[in-house]
């Protein structure tokens, strides 16, 4: 199994605009007004190109939110966070105090790469095989669409009689 994970890169000169890495992590966090956060969102996806919410990690891996935390913290995963923290003024000058609210994200690649690495684990202690994984006929073309369809049930009854 290769320990080699395939982390995003961020050079040094971008720190200043996705802010220093906590030591011993790959989580970015940066605070700021929320004025900030368009133009600091379209650098990670310059950057890190597709990304999710650390709850839409399980769309790709399948694992839990608090897998997604822990697997950060351990610095086995890589995470962009951008903390709303200053007040805001409105068209009219009146001070809104924006609540603190923390976005973040995480690479589609670096997810993609985690299931990998579970199915490989799954593989060498025997739990999967690699055509269980696979399955036996992938369905690409959607007919898992009609599976309750009147259509459906009607075409198949027409095949099975046809083929009598």
């Amino acid at each position: 199994m290769s320990t080699e994970f395939p982390f995003v890169h961020v050079p040094e000169k971008l720190h200043a605009v996705f802010g220093n890495p906590v030591p011993g992590t790959h989580i970015y966090q940066r605070e700021g007004p929320q004025e900030e956060t368009s133009y600091w969102a379209d650098a990670v996806f310059d950057v890190a190109g597709r990304c999710v919410s650390p709850g839409g990690v399980s769309m790709y891996a399948p694992v839990s939110r608090a897998a997604v935390h822990k697997r950060l913290k351990e610095g086995k995963l890589s995470g962009f966070f951008f903390t709303i923290t200053h007040k805001k003024r409105n068209l009219f000058g009146v001070d809104l105090s924006t609540r603190e609210l923390a976005i973040g994200y995480i690479p589609v690649s670096e997810c993609k790469a985690w299931k990998a690495e579970l199915e490989q684990r799954a593989i060498e202690q025997g739990a999967v095989t690699q055509k269980e994984l696979d399955g036996d006929k992938p369905d690409w073309h959607g007919d898992f669409l009609f599976w309750n369809s009147r259509w459906a049930k009607a075409q198949a009854r027409k095949a099975k009689e046809g083929s009598k």
